[in-house]
C-alpha cells in the first residue's frame, strides 16, 4: 500500500503561487525550486503547520502541458499524491482498482529521479504515485 506524500497544485508562475499560499495558510516553510525540463515543470514544495506538504506546478517551456491545464481552468487542484516502496506493484494494484494510466512511468527531478506515474481514477481525480523510498 502507499503513504500520503503531498496535494499537486497547478500555478501560472510560482512567486504568485507561493505568495497566495502563504497569504491562506500562514507561515509555510518552502523548498527550494526545482526545474524539470524534461518534464516541462518547475516545481517547488510547501508545508503548512499541519504538515501537509502542498507541491505547486508551473509551467517551463511552450509546450508543457500545464499550459493547457490552466488555460481551460480546471484540475487546477491537479492530483493527490502517494508514494509506494512496491512501485510497480502498485501500478497493477490501481490498475485493477480502474484507475487509467495517464502516461508511463518516468524519471523525476523533484523526487532525485525517483519515477513517477499518474492515473485517472474512477472519481475523476488524479492520482500520482511516486517510487519509494523517498
Amino acid at each position: 500500500m502507499s503513504s500520503f506524500h503531498h496535494i499537486g497544485i497547478f500555478v501560472s508562475d510560482l512567486d504568485h503561487g507561493k505568495s497566495h499560499m502563504s497569504n491562506l495558510l500562514g507561515a509555510l516553510d518552502v523548498s527550494k525550486e526545482i526545474l524539470d525540463e524534461k518534464m516541462g515543470v518547475q516545481i517547488v514544495f510547501l508545508k503548512d503547520q499541519q504538515e501537509i506538504l502542498y507541491e505547486l506546478v508551473a509551467p517551463y517551456g511552450g509546450n508543457s502541458l500545464v499550459h493547457g491545464v490552466l488555460a481551460r481552468g480546471q484540475n487546477i487542484l491537479n492530483h493527490v499524491a502517494y508514494v509506494s516502496d512496491e512501485f510497480d506493484k502498485e501500478i497493477f494494484r490501481l490498475r485493477d482498482k480502474g484507475c487509467v494510466p495517464i502516461g508511463a512511468p518516468q524519471a523525476a527531478k523533484a523526487f532525485e529521479g525517483a519515477k513517477v506515474t499518474f492515473f485517472l481514477t474512477p472519481l475523476g481525480f488524479i492520482f500520482e504515485l511516486i517510487e519509494g523510498p523517498l
